[in-house]
């Protein structure tokens, strides 16, 4: 897949002043919220270089801040393409390497980016469910990450995080504090064929992470 690439997406894979700053803020506010009930489990289990697509399950707006925060690559991410037409949090997503994607549509920009951080070495975060679920369970995944794990070949990190929809719950925008739990597995390579067994592969990895009542319909 060739073309033009989403607006302000960088490959050097190097993290800029903005980002380094934003991850420590981001720590710092993460710690605060969880204290002793910060649990952050086989962040060893990261693969130190090569592509690598990272996948999470989705329950919080801060999923995602809290991954980005203490990953330890340099992580790529797609955002929603709203967030970039709010004043100011658009140009620090870009530094954040975040680029847009247009959910409920096939992006060909945003897949192009995606295949072109992973292509380059980098480690690029999806949440396969597409949004964040409305319940304790989870979602199918969409077929965007199956196109992009068979496409790129990379190897697939499946990450769980809980606790996350009790500190911020869908619809609130005030956290409050408790336990925050981040759980890493092994990476692969997905073995089906087609872009919705790889969804299914992936989404089984991420549930064999969290607590049961977290599991289904994957566990």
């Amino acid at each position: 897949m060739t073309g033009a690439l989403p607006r302000g997406l960088r490959l050097d894979l190097r993290a800029g002043p903005v980002m380094r700053a934003t991850q420590v803020t981001l720590r710092f506010g993460i710690r605060r919220l969880a204290g002793r009930h910060l649990v952050l489990d086989g962040l060893d289990r990261v693969p130190g270089t090569g592509p690598l697509v990272v996948c999470s399950n989705h329950h919080s707006y801060l999923d995602p801040l809290v991954i980005g925060g203490f990953f330890p690559r340099d992580l790529h991410a797609m955002a929603k393409a709203e967030l970039f037409a709010v004043p100011g949090l658009g140009a620090l997503l870009v530094r954040c390497h975040c680029f847009p994607v247009h959910r409920g549509t096939s992006d060909r920009l945003a897949l192009r980016g995606a295949l072109a951080v992973l292509g380059a070495g980098g480690a690029l975060l999806l949440f396969p469910e597409g949004t964040r679920g409305r319940s304790r369970g989870l979602l199918p995944a969409t077929a965007g990450v199956g196109f992009i794990a068979r496409r790129s070949g990379a190897l697939v990190l499946p990450i769980a995080v809980w606790g996350t929809e009790g500190v911020l719950p869908r619809g609130g925008w005030a956290p409050r504090p408790g336990p925050i739990l981040l759980r890493v597995g092994d990476a692969f390579r997905p073995i089906s064929l087609d872009n919705a067994g790889v969804g299914r592969e992936v989404m089984a990895a991420i549930a064999a992470l969290l607590p049961p009542r977290y599991r289904a319909p994957f566990g």
